[in-house]
């Protein structure tokens, strides 16, 4: 069922994520390309040993044509610098999105419901506008209702119907944004102090790395006011000339 172009992300328990990984490799030959860390700040608690922080999700190819769409999940780089590539950076592996928190309107009752951010983000690397996403365990609707927004054709499985019907549902309501996002996304690189570079640049971000996070919209203009770094003196190293191409 997968193309020799596509990739598989599996989530799984620290017990069976080894197993799994070698399942995959071995008896179906998969390639593995990442072995992503999910962080996030909230969970249950323990008092002998410690807390539980992080998921493991496991990327795998079919083959070496694998597709990945580097530039579409692209995060902000962290300083202002000439030979950076100011479109942004490589995200990296170990990703951090809250889980949904139970106050969130976008919580469903659903045990394990990922955050659409984390799933965006694999949606976006793996696939393009038009392709097939499958999720053989459709759960809340989570990856449905984030390949309904990003113009992905989506095919699921889910054996509970009252989850069929939590999804359905899911789909039918106003889109306002993701729940969640990697927060790293809605920060200004440090040192950007040119007038005329930061200008570019920030008409740039919102459309670069908050698009489909309208609730970060907000936070990302009220931050780029305050001071963050940014009034630090202008290094010599600074090629204005090669930055601004870059920013557009």
């Amino acid at each position: 069922m997968l193309k020799p172009s596509g990739t598989i992300y599996v989530f799984m328990g620290i017990r069976l994520i080894s197993l799994i990984y070698l399942l995959l490799q071995d008896e179906l030959g998969m390639q593995l390309n990442s072995w992503i860390c999910w962080h996030y700040t909230q969970g249950m608690g323990r008092k002998i040993g410690f807390s539980s922080r992080h998921d493991d999700v496991l990327m795998l190819n079919k083959s070496t044509s694998y597709k990945f769409n580097l530039d579409d999940i692209r995060i902000p780089q962290k300083y202002y610098r000439a030979r950076n590539n100011m479109r942004g950076a490589n995200p990296g592996d170990v990703w951090e999105f809250s889980h949904v928190h139970y106050c969130n309107s976008n919580r469903q009752n659903h045990p394990t419901q990922k955050p659409e951010g984390l799933v965006e983000r694999m949606v976006l690397a793996s696939s393009d506008a038009g392709d097939v996403v499958i999720d053989p365990f459709s759960g809340s609707g989570t990856t449905a209702r984030v390949c309904q927004q990003t113009n992905r054709s989506f095919l699921g499985f889910e054996t509970e119907a009252s989850y069929v019907a939590m999804s359905r549902a899911r789909l039918e309501e106003p889109f306002l944004g993701f729940d969640s996002i990697d927060p790293r996304m809605e920060r200004v690189p440090l040192d950007l102090r040119d007038p005329e570079l930061r200008k570019t640049y920030l008409c740039n971000h919102e459309r670069w790395f908050l698009a489909r996070h309208g609730a970060s919209v907000d936070r990302f203009r009220a931050s780029v006011h305050k001071p963050n770094g940014n009034d630090r003196p202008v290094r010599k190293h600074h090629a204005r000339s090669e930055s601004v191409e870059q920013l557009l």
